[in-house]
């Protein structure tokens, strides 16, 4: 998502008291500094399902190895489909905090 720099401060006055009532500590400082982070890339926590080469990347570990800790029930699988696998991003935090 390519996000516009020249975002007016109206707007972003606007956009941080509608997440308010949300969200209390936002502010049009924190909401642009979250608008940053998201287009940069940075984001400190995992929320999505991961696919296993980005569990791997985030692991620094190689496929295989990410193979072997879900079939020994380490890193939790969640299956979307037949063919399609995704990681469980607790399960990843889990291994990192041990």
């Amino acid at each position: 998502m390519k996000i516009n720099s020249k975002i007016p401060t109206s707007v972003i006055q606007a956009a941080a008291a509608m997440f308010s009532p949300y969200i209390p500590e936002i502010n049009p400082q924190n909401l642009i500094q979250a608008l940053r982070d998201f287009a940069s890339g940075k984001n400190e926590n995992i929320e999505r399902p991961l696919t296993r080469k980005e569990a791997a990347e985030i692991l620094s570990i190689s496929l295989p190895t990410v193979n072997r800790l879900l079939n020994d029930g380490i890193l939790r699988r969640i299956r979307v489909s037949r063919q399609c696998v995704r990681i469980d991003p607790e399960s990843v935090k889990n291994l990192i905090n041990q």
